[in-house]
Order: C-alpha cells, then structure tokens, then sequence
C-alpha cells in the first residue's frame, strides 16, 4: 500500500506532538503566538515559506516531508510567492516614481532661473509680461554694444543681445535681470514689453512710454543710463553675502518713488 496522504495541518499536529512540544513552546520558537500555530492546525491560515523551513528545521523533518501529500497547501504557497514577487516589483516601480518625480521637481526648483532651457519648460515657473528700458544708438556707450562676426568681419551691434536688461513684471516692482535678442529699436520706440518663463524670454515687442501700464510705470526709470551698471552692482552685493542666503531666484523688487 502507497503512503496515506496527509494534509499540511495534520502533519504540523503529528510531527509537533512527536517532539513533545505544544502549540506555546512551538509558537515560542518560531516567534509567533499560539493562536498562530492553533489556526495553522486547524486549516484556518497556513505558514508562509519561510516560516515552513524554520518549522522543519525545529521538527527533525526535510520541507517534502512536511508538505508530502498537501498538494492545495503547496499550490497556494506557490501562487502567494507569485503574488508577492509581483507586489514587490509594483512597489519598487512604485517608489522608483516617487524619486523620479522628487528628484525632477527639486531639480527644477533648484535650478530656476538658471538655465533657459530648463525655465523654458518648468511648470513650476508661470509665464510673465514685463517691460525694460533698452539703450537707443543715441542713449548707448560703448559697454552697451556687442561685438557680431560676418565672415571675417567684426562690427559692433546694439541689442545682438541686450544683456541683463532690467525687466518689471507687475505694479509691485518685481524685476529680474533678462538677456534676449532684439535688434535695434525705433528711436520713437525704446522700451521692450517682454514675454518670459524665468530667464527664458519666448518674445519681445518694442514698445513707446506710454504704452507700459502707468501702475509698472511708476516702478520704472524712463531714461535707461540710470539701470546701467545695476547689474554689475547687484552682482558685487550678492557676492559678499553667505551663500545659503544669496538670492536664488535672481529677483529683486524696483522702487524709483515715481508714486
């Protein structure tokens, strides 16, 4: 006659029993309480594999001997190791998204008004409308031009860019420092209204006085000699402060008491 099949609950009992240990002692050894082991006994749960090699290992038996027989106990720990490998790699697909995207919003935090690539295409940052003073061929000196090459041909040109243009934003003064292509303005037209995401300037439109809102106007100077060297100022100042308190965001408030 071939070997009476058992199920797993009932070789957990016998073999228990025949090394002389209750469900405490035996719970005791495997860390888990006696109701564990009880439900175990009693087909309520089964152990997990890990559990079922310790439980081998304190019971003298190999891990077939344990399972012989219990052929849906077997399938089931088969399935849940199935399940668990699967939920295990959702949960790093998972974790990998949540450190990509961290990673990706602290990347653009950090690098606001850094990079105009960066600004061009960071949600973080929502596009503004400013205005600027740019130098006129009759207003401009020497640092204002820049030095073009046309085939072997050097010549100067004014606006090829405008480099850190003081731009307005709104009626509270809010301003930054822009680069940007423009060319050389009419002379009736020396001001710029300027589309930008950050340093990104997407457009500009030569614009006269009266066409800036009278509300940015008043945090405006209308001759632009008075911005020059704003910059270069602004760049000494940050410098002497600590680095973990200079101005990131490269934005600073305009107030000419035009009010």
């Amino acid at each position: 006659m071939g070997e009476v099949e058992m199920e797993l609950s009932e070789q957990l009992k016998n073999y228990r029993k025949r090394e002389s240990l209750t469900q405490r002692q035996l719970a005791t050894k495997l860390n888990v309480s006696d109701k564990t082991i009880s439900s175990w006994e009693t087909e309520r749960t089964y152990p997990d594999i890990s559990l079922l090699i310790e439980i081998s290992s304190i019971l003298n038996l190999s891990l077939d001997d344990l399972l012989k027989g219990d052929s849906n106990t077997v399938e089931k720990i088969d399935k849940d190791l199935k399940l668990k490998k699967v939920y295990k790699w959702w949960l790093i697909g998972i974790v990998l998204i949540f450190i990509v995207i961290g990673g990706s919003v602290a990347f653009l935090i950090s690098y606001q008004y850094e990079n105009e690539m960066v600004d061009r295409f960071n949600p973080l940052l929502s596009k503004k409308v400013g205005y600027t003073a740019l130098p006129t061929e009759k207003t401009a000196v020497e640092s204002d031009y820049a030095v073009i090459h046309e085939g072997n041909k050097r010549k100067k040109a004014l606006g090829m860019p405008f480099k850190h243009m003081v731009v307005t934003d709104d009626a509270w003064g809010n301003s930054e420092f822009l680069t940007f292509q423009g060319g050389l303005p009419p002379i009736d037209k020396p001001f710029a209204m300027v589309e930008h995401r950050g340093i990104y300037v997407s457009r500009i439109n030569f614009v006269d006085w009266d066409s800036i809102p009278k509300a940015i106007r008043n945090n405006m100077y209308k001759d632009y000699a008075k911005y020059r060297g704003m910059y270069e100022n602004w760049q000494d100042s940050e410098k002497k402060l600590p680095k973990e308190i200079r101005n990131k965001e490269k934005t600073f408030m305009m107030r000419v008491g035009s009010y």
